[in-house]
């Protein structure tokens, strides 16, 4: 396990609770138009895997690939005293420095570009700040308003986990439309997708979606950037 301390070399603030081996980094550097803080520590950890198998049956039935703790199989009644113990056995902190370090390095180039892209977005929420809780367990992403999200350091090799972070960050933009307009969820993952895709000139590989879920495509080259129209428009696709 590395050792329980942080070097300040873009002007960090660090905070270190040692009873839970707390890391907090936020990094406010002027090269950053979206400033991002990261968090992981154990407790963070037992709280995912709690969440994560109390929707177990939901990620099944939609294919979602998820990681849990070995020692725990694919049920929810697990006390959270085992979880504990089962995340504290594999916890370590060199994983999420690595993973940070890796993301950071990334967001360099691609944090004004992000920024642009929210601004252009008519209709969709402005973030003035990015929080990103890191993890082993888990989807391999996901995001919890209004500027937060969860990537799994687990699900991909450091340098690429920055497409989950990018792909996250759009969901926190649309998601006060996705739900006034009450959007399916394949038809909204699918939106962030063509927003990557446009935006990045078909940089990422988009996700696999039902064939009905495919009538958005046409909207989108329609109307975007007007989020609010897109989502209106969207709202009536479903199955």
């Amino acid at each position: 396990m590395a050792k329980n301390n942080e070097i300040d070399t873009l002007y960090p603030l660090a905070l270190m609770a040692p009873e839970d081996y707390l890391f907090i980094i936020i990094y406010k550097c002027i090269m950053f138009s979206l400033p991002i803080e990261f968090r992981f520590n154990i407790e963070l950890e037992v709280e995912r895997v709690k969440e994560t198998l109390g929707i177990l049956n939901w990620l099944i039935k939609n294919n979602y690939k998820f990681s849990l703790p070995k020692g725990i199989k694919e049920t929810n009644d697990f006390k959270i005293e085992i979880i504990r113990q089962l995340v504290e056995k594999e916890y370590n902190l060199e994983i999420y420095q690595v993973a940070k370090e890796a993301i950071l390095k990334s967001w360099q180039g691609n944090s004004g570009k992000i920024r642009k892209i929210n601004q252009k977005m008519d209709g969709s929420n402005i973030l003035d700040k990015l929080d990103i809780f890191l993890t082993r367990y888990g989807t391999r992403g996901s995001y919890k308003g209004p500027n937060s999200i969860v990537i799994n350091v687990s699900s991909m090799l450091p340098e690429f986990l920055i497409k989950v972070v990018i792909h996250e960050s759009f969901h926190l933009m649309i998601e006060p439309l996705v739900k006034k307009y009450e959007v399916e969820h394949w038809v909204k993952e699918r939106i962030v997708d063509l927003i990557m895709d446009f935006e990045y000139k078909a940089r990422f590989k988009a996700q696999s979606v039902p064939e009905w879920v495919l009538a958005v495509d046409a909207v989108f080259k329609e109307v975007y950037p007007d989020m609010n129209l897109l989502m209106q428009k969207a709202s009536a696709i479903h199955l």
